[in-house]
């Protein structure tokens, strides 16, 4: 799930003037406030890389190491979809990488001239927002030393450092982040390591993997499986129960059917009239036998209702592919119905007419006239017909 980020940061920074910032840690320094978020039991891989990794909780929270901040009316920070807003607009600027330190280093070196070298990293649009829970970072690469020092529970924690509007107490901007152990905000769970093995030697991940390999899904080596192979692996399974659930009804017919018979033969002495039955096979070979006498039987009446139609003059050549996909689709009483709706046209009568060779008893004198004869007959003042037959008499 990824919230969508706005891009216009105008009406965001009006409301940053007062805007200090906090580091979530276990000591207060200078202006930097303090306080812990949880980690909801993120995992790391054997890669180093935790999916997913808790930033702070949703809703109001604050320190209970110094009761801060103390500087904002309410008494606590407020993380919600405003200040996520907020938060994803100041991140979408960004270039470079966000990082993960020990102890907030990063803050302190230039105090006492210690090296503050990363633990972990992220990118800037691997945020997200869940309603109810929190701000998380996605695909946190830990480095070596790092993956290795959570693995054995040297480190448990995480400590965020921002930025946070004083009248709303809501995060605005994020710096950066650090390992930590001593936890401002209490209740709150470690980060954990995918075990080695376990108690018969197997590898969680590598049982994970066969898991999704079996129902179709192949993970690169080395690679995490991503949300949308997730998304496929529960396509099948649910596929899998669709067929385990029609198994179930099959049997369950069948046991109705076996008690039916067993209900008959104890009415009936143990007997039943074999002449009133047939085996299931032999009656789908008649259900499909049926079926393919009623498609071959649709297919002349088709043919043989649109071959009517245009010997009157209700269905013109470029209509047929049309007319034989409707009854294809819709049935062959569908097209009855549109035919039968249809008058003939005088022009294509006269085409189906004409196209057949008339005999010299049956051929219409009037329609051998030319146009010159029908324009003498006019002038004259006699009718098409008589001046058709004067012309017949004296040929």
């Amino acid at each position: 799930m990824q919230p969508q980020k706005p891009t216009p940061l105008n009406s965001t920074l009006s409301h940053l003037v007062a805007e200090p910032l906090v580091a979530l840690s276990a000591s207060h320094e200078g202006a930097f406030g303090i306080a812990v978020c949880s980690l909801a039991n993120i995992s790391i891989d054997e890669n180093g890389i935790s999916p997913r990794v808790m930033l702070m909780p949703d809703g109001a929270f604050k320190s209970h190491n110094d009761n801060r901040p103390t500087d904002v009316p309410s008494g606590h920070w407020f993380l919600d979809e405003q200040a996520w807003h907020t938060i994803s607009a100041f991140a979408a600027q960004r270039t470079n990488d966000y990082h993960f330190d020990y102890e907030h280093q990063t803050l302190k070196a230039e105090e006492n001239g210690q090296p503050a070298p990363a633990s972990g990293w992220f990118k800037p649009d691997a945020l997200e927002y869940v309603a109810g829970e929190g701000l998380f970072a996605l695909n946190v690469r830990w480095t070596k030393k790092a993956a290795a020092m959570l693995k054995s529970d040297e480190y448990r924690f995480i400590s965020p450092v921002f930025h946070y509007d004083l009248n709303t107490g809501r995060p605005t901007k994020l710096r950066h982040f650090a390992l930590t152990n001593d936890p401002a905000v209490d209740g709150m769970d470690k980060v954990i390591a995918l075990k080695t093995q376990t108690s018969n030697g197997v590898q969680p991940m590598n049982e994970a993997l066969r898991l999704l390999a079996a129902l179709g899904v192949t993970v690169e080596d080395g690679q995490t499986p991503t949300d949308a192979q997730f998304s496929q692996a529960k396509t099948a399974v649910a596929a899998l129960k669709a067929k385990a659930e029609s198994a179930d009804d099959t049997q369950t017919q069948l046991t109705t059917a076996n008690e039916q018979v067993a209900a008959l033969k104890a009415s009936n002495g143990n007997k039943v009239d074999l002449t009133q039955y047939v085996p299931i096979s032999v009656a789908q070979g008649y259900q499909q036998e049926l079926a393919a006498l009623r498609s071959q039987n649709d297919g002349l009446s088709i043919d043989q209702l649109i071959e009517d139609a245009r010997s009157d003059g209700r269905v013109i050549a470029a209509e047929v592919d049309y007319l034989k996909d409707l009854a294809k689709q819709s049935g062959v009483a569908v097209l009855k119905a549109n035919l039968d709706a249809r008058s003939p046209i005088a022009a294509l009568t006269s085409q189906q007419s004409s196209s057949a060779t008339p005999t010299k008893d049956k051929q219409d004198p009037v329609a051998a006239l030319t146009s010159d004869e029908k324009y003498a007959a006019e002038q004259l003042g006699i009718s098409h017909t008589d001046f058709a037959k004067s012309k017949q008499e004296n040929s």
